[in-house]
């Protein structure tokens, strides 16, 4: 059987999927969390239609990042990197930033636990 060259192998890497990632605020309560974290995906809804259609319901990934300070360096971090995000700030809390919806591969947030 003759030898395939490398142009002509089939690629076998895996693609990346895309996942919907939302992080809350590991500071505030559970309930609120959830909420805060329902606000921010409605608003990546309103804002970036395509994305949201494309990710259609699939995979949901709710994910702690830390106080007020780390979820703003969070938004730089996205922002950096041409991430597609949504950053949802809550009136009642004098609209502090409090959840971020991302569509992504998740690859940056590897470091993230679990909210």
């Amino acid at each position: 059987m003759p030898k395939m060259s490398r142009k002509s192998r089939p690629d076998r890497r895996k693609k990346a999927v895309k996942k919907m990632y939302v992080l809350v605020r590991n500071d505030l309560a559970s309930t609120y969390k959830n909420v805060q974290g329902a606000h921010a995906l409605a608003l990546f809804a309103m804002e970036h239609s395509k994305e949201f259609q494309e990710w259609n319901n699939t995979t949901l990934v709710f994910l702690g990042a830390g106080n007020l300070k780390d979820i703003r360096e969070w938004i730089l971090k996205l922002t950096k990197r041409k991430k597609v995000f949504s950053v949802f700030y809550e009136p009642d809390l004098d609209d502090q930033t409090t959840a971020i919806a991302c569509y992504d591969t998740g690859i940056i947030f590897r470091k993230l636990y679990l909210a």
